[in-house]
């Protein structure tokens, strides 16, 4: 660690900047068809990369040398424009319209600067404004709905939210599949990506395929975001600050009943006060006796109507964040300064969060043709937060409706409230576990990198890239020690528990290295253009844990307050929580481009890796990849010009990319420490055996597709794209008699078809009215097509050790795989022809996949003078989701509302049929009910509870993700206040409304419990769903 901060300390001495002999110049920028004022436009000294960009108000202002001749103004839509200098100080600039509008220069994979028109793939820009219109405090958050065929899922709602973000579906098994993070060129961790500070970005490219493989290795097979942060600009020293206030609250709750209070007696509503489970008699207003009586015989009462507080527990999160970044620079220096603060307070009754970040990013032309960038970002993030989500939630929802919960807070002074007095016993007051069962984490990131670019020729460059990504992870989680009154032991039946508590620390950390030599050269009609590559990626993780899970003093959380042995978390009786794990990637790569009049475009790539990860016989693999663009537009004279017709070009590619997914070692005989009988310890050898011939898997791919522009007023992109992954490193079955249980071979091949359009349209432009209407649409269909090498076409396994998601053969990847009812041909299901009660499938059933078919991002922007209304709805469609731990919870203690749906009365099951004895044939059930609608029903493990398919439920919703309402101040309001040169005011909110499929009775759809590849399963560990809104207020200097 010490030696990485003298690195980016180093990287500091960069900044110093040397100010020539200047002289300021403003002016203001306009669209020469509307007048409208353009905000952003670059504005640069011609011959350098040292410019400014215009403020909100169309303005700018630049310091100029002397002998500075000429300045260049550009605006993606419109033509770039050169304007000598004159002895004038203020110029009124206007733009005129492009019909080159995807013609920008934009940034690839390695950092290479490349036009839209020679890109012959998929790409898809995300602005800074785009990304940070609702204030999302993770960058993930702000691009959800807004790239086609990225899907997003929420993994918590809580004080930091996490998420997951997948590329064109699931290509891999057993990989990861998350997108590669790639920031200022840098590889980093999927886990940086939220915590690095919106507000430091200035664009994020999505590469969809895998065209960014070649430059980034086999991590990019499944996408890449390439995040580009803020640098600075020729000028002034300029100034930004905002203050954003965001509230969070509870979005989605499941469907609970509020008719029947407590009692547990099969067949029968009886009343009991100290029962959990919600089967009693109707609330009746009447006054009833609640738990039972403490030791000195006092009472507790209530009424017996229900109430509101299992909703009214969760509180309202409260988001405080403060941005300030300054950014100056010259002819020969730019540098860019930021820093947050960001103070949270979660729904859970005590959760906390905070974030720090700092961020330095600069540039400095040491020669004519020596260029050095630099970059150094630290974020420290910490968490006071209960350590048992799970029990919060569980145990509220096994709190009748009647109980009022809110006046057990203060459980300290409250004897009804305190474990002792808990109306009753086999659960706790939510209050005093969120206060009681407790974590305290902390985690530091540290980004830095260097980029060294040197041009002997105006031809040829050379390039080296050095940067690090580092993790420092600490947490110490613990439980109370209980220890209970003689009475509350023998009376009530309450048992002591021990108490715990564990310390863990973690470490990850990358470096990189890259060279480039790049060649370009202009033939006549020709341009050639040729880099060759060497890149260097070392990753190393350790992870240290230990814990007391026994206490010898209350409330003394350290691990030398034990009883008996320091123990350490096990899986099995393995020592699993500890571990130090190192691995090597190398990269050898060429880039090559050649184009044809500046319309006609093939870029061919090729990389050789070189993985640690595998066996010495197959660390080495290949892969190639080609596309091809074509400009029609330029091509074809009758369009040159064309005012209907602005820009087409279509373009096609092939991809092939390798690509491993194993941990370290996964391929030698490891040992791990286990614990015996004896207390002891002793090695147990891995039980997987391993393929000799084990190979990195292999995607094979290739997409085709249209931008456009059309009548100055729309522009979009059609995509369609097909991908193949063979060789999948899966764990197979073998024989026992071998002494090993798994057999880890390549084997299978997972498909991804799909199609990704975007399309925006600006039917209203003049100088005070603003209107643009879009979307974006994404369809993908993930199959597994084969498993193993056989003939049996039930083949599935399960995917990342879910009991619930599974991959099986034929079927579409991602499949929920659970118990369900025994049905007759037509799909009733099979009652008993005595006691009416349905009969459960010999064998679990493939209810539906987890991945969304259909996604549509449908975005808004409609500005009127100084005001601007932004908003964001998304579909998804085409999948199921399930809640089997929440919703099989809320049936035993009957506060579901489906539980109360007949009244906890003898019913007929719906789309039922029995086995007629006379016929011996089905036939549909009207009059046979359950012998018990009560609790015997719906508490019952062989009737409902474990069916799980009774938890699954339909996925479809819409959402109404952002709006944002932003008033920019007129310059002239500001003029009084000198200092100010720019200023707004907006609100905005997120995930604001549901609307989900009538099935859907338990959380959103949107969420899922694991970061893995088993998507689609909501637990009781999650936080409920949340909505945010809040305001935001922002000043330039």
């Amino acid at each position: 660690m010490k030696r990485r901060l003298l690195f980016l300390a180093a990287l500091c001495l960069f900044a110093g900047l040397a100010y020539a002999q200047n002289r300021k110049i403003n002016g203001k920028v306009t669209a020469a068809e509307s007048g409208e004022t353009l905000v952003g436009v670059t504005v640069l000294l011609q011959g350098t990369n040292q410019g400014t960009v215009t403020d909100v108000n169309g303005e700018f202002s630049l310091s100029v040398p002397q002998t500075q001749t000429a300045i260049v103004f550009s605006y993606l839509g419109f033509e770039q424009l050169t304007v000598g200098l004159s002895e004038e100080d203020y110029y009124e600039i206007k733009l005129e319209e492009s019909r080159l509008v995807l013609d920008e220069i934009t940034v690839v994979a390695g950092g290479i600067q490349r036009a839209r028109r020679e890109q012959g793939y998929s790409a898809t820009k995300v602005t800074a404004e785009e990304l940070t219109i609702s204030k999302p405090v993770s960058i993930a958050a702000g691009l959800t709905a807004k790239v086609p065929g990225l899907q997003i899922n929420a993994i918590t709602s809580g004080v930091n939210p996490n998420y997951r973000l997948v590329l064109r579906g699931n290509r891999s098994l057993t990989g990861n599949n998350q997108a590669l993070i790639v920031v200022d060129n840098a590889i980093v961790s999927s886990d940086i990506l939220n915590n690095i500070n919106p507000e430091d970005i200035e664009e994020i490219q999505v590469l969809s395929g895998a065209s960014g493989a070649t430059l980034y290795g086999s991590e990019a097979s499944n996408g890449v975001l390439l995040v580009t942060t803020k640098k600075g600009k020729a000028g002034k020293p300029v100034i930004r600050f905002s203050q954003t206030l965001t509230a969070q609250q509870v979005s989605f709750f499941p469907k609970l009943q509020d008719r029947f209070g407590a009692g547990s007696t099969a067949d029968a509503q009886i009343y009991k006060p100290e029962e959990n489970q919600q089967y009693g008699p109707p609330f009746d207003g009447s006054i009833r006796n609640l738990g039972y009586p403490l030791e000195n015989g006092d009472q507790e009462t209530v009424v017996y109507s229900p109430v509101n507080d299992r909703y009214d527990f969760w509180e309202t999160g409260i988001q405080n964040q403060s941005d300030l970044s300054i950014s100056f620079g010259d002819e020969k220096s730019t540098t860019y300064i930021s820093g947050q603060y960001l103070g949270a307070t979660g729904t859970t009754p005590g959760d906390k969060y905070n974030r720090f970040s700092a961020r330095l990013n600069g540039s400095r032309k040491i020669l004519s043709n020596l260029d050095i960038n630099y970059s150094a970002n630290y974020v420290q993030n910490n968490y006071d937060i209960t350590s048992q989500t799970g029990y919060v939630y569980n145990d509220l929802l096994n709190i009748p409706a009647n109980v009022p919960v809110l006046k057990y807070k203060d459980w300290r002074n409250n004897p009804y409230a305190a474990p002792d007095g808990w109306f009753n016993p086999w659960y706790w007051n939510p209050y005093w576990i969120a206060d009681n069962f407790r974590q305290d984490t902390k985690n530091s990131y540290l980004t830095g990198k260097v980029e060294i670019k040197y041009a002997p020729a105006p031809w040829v460059y050379l390039l080296y890239r050095g940067a690090i990504s580092e993790r420092y992870y600490q947490n110490k989680s613990w439980s109370p020690k209980v220890t209970y009154s003689e009475y509350s032991q023998s009376e009530v039946g309450r048992t002591n528990q021990p108490g715990s508590v564990s310390d863990s620390h973690y470490n990850v950390s990358r470096v990189n290295h890259d060279f480039q030599a790049g060649f370009n050269k202009k033939l006549q009609d020709f341009s050639l253009n040729l880099i060759l590559g060497y890149s260097y990626n070392g990753y190393r993780s350790k992870q240290t844990e230990v814990g007391a899970s026994a206490l010898l003093i209350p409330e003394l959380y350290n691990i030398r307050n034990r009883v008996g042995e320091a123990s350490v978390p096990t899986t099995s009786g393995n020592l699993n929580a500890n571990w130090d794990q190192k691995y090597i990637n190398l990269g050898l790569w060429g880039d090559f481009l050649i184009g044809y009049k500046n319309y006609l475009f093939l870029h061919v790539t090729g990389r050789n890796d070189y993985t640690s990860l595998l066996k010495k016989e197959n660390r080495s693999y290949f892969y190639p990849s080609a596309d091809v663009s074509f400009v029609v537009t330029d091509a074809i004279d009758a369009l040159k010009n064309s005012s209907s017709v602005n820009y087409l070009k279509v373009r096609g590619a092939l991809s092939r990319t390798g690509n491993v997914n194993l941990d370290p070692y996964d391929t030698e005989p490891t040992f791990s420490s286990s614990t015996g009988y004896t207390k002891g310890t002793y090695l147990s050898q891995s039980g997987t055996l391993v393929s000799d011939d084990l190979k990195a898997e292999i995607t094979s791919g290739w997409e085709v597709g249209t931008e456009f522009k059309l009548f100055n007023r729309a522009d979009g992109q059609i995509n369609y794209y097909s991908t193949s992954t063979t060789g999948q490193a899966v764990l197979a079955g073998i024989s026992p008699s071998s002494g090993f249980p798994n057999y880890l071979i390549n084997t299978g091949e997972v498909t991804n078809q799909g199609l990704e359009t975007a399309l925006h349209i600006t039917p209203v432009r003049t100088k005070n009215w603003t209107l643009i209407v879009g979307g974006n649409y994404t369809y993908n269909k993930n199959k597994l097509v084969t498993l193993f090498d056989n003939d049996n076409p039930n083949d599935r396994i399960s995917i990342n050790g879910s009991s619930v998601i599974y991959a099986q053969e034929g079927y579409e990847l991602n499949q929920i795989v659970v118990s369900d009812y025994a049905r007759d041909d037509q799909g009733r299901v099979i009652v008993d022809v005595n006691t009416g009660y349905p009969s459960k499938a010999t064998e679990n059933q493939i209810i539906g996949n987890t991945s969304p078919k259909h996604r549509l991002g449908l975005d808004l922007s409609l500005r009127w003078k100084d005001f601007t209304l932004t908003g964001l709805f998304e579909y998804r469609g085409g999948f199921y989701a399930a809640a089997i731990d929440l919703g099989n919870t809320i049936d035993f203690s009957g506060a579901s509302a489906r539980s109360a749906y007949y009244n906890r009365e003898r019913f007929v099951f719906p789309n039922s049929s029995y086995l007629d004895p006379s016929s011996g044939k089905y036939v549909e059930n009207t009059n046979i009910t359950v012998s018990d609608g009560g609790s015997g029903f719906w508490t019952s493990g062989a009737y409902n509870r474990g069916i799980y398919s009774n938890y699954v439920f339909q996925g479809d919703y819409w959402k109404w993700r952002e709006i944002s309402l932003t008033y920019q101040v007129p310059k002239k309001a500001l003029q009084s206040l000198g200092a100010i040169q720019a200023a707004s005011i907006s609100l905005q909110g997120r995930n604001l409304f549901l609307w989900a499929s009538s099935d859907n009775e338990y959380t959103d759809p949107d969420y899922s419990a694991n970061d893995n590849n088993a998507i689609g399963v909501s637990t009781l560990s999650q936080t409920p769903p949340s909505r945010y809104f809040g305001g935001s207020i922002s000043l330039t200097f």
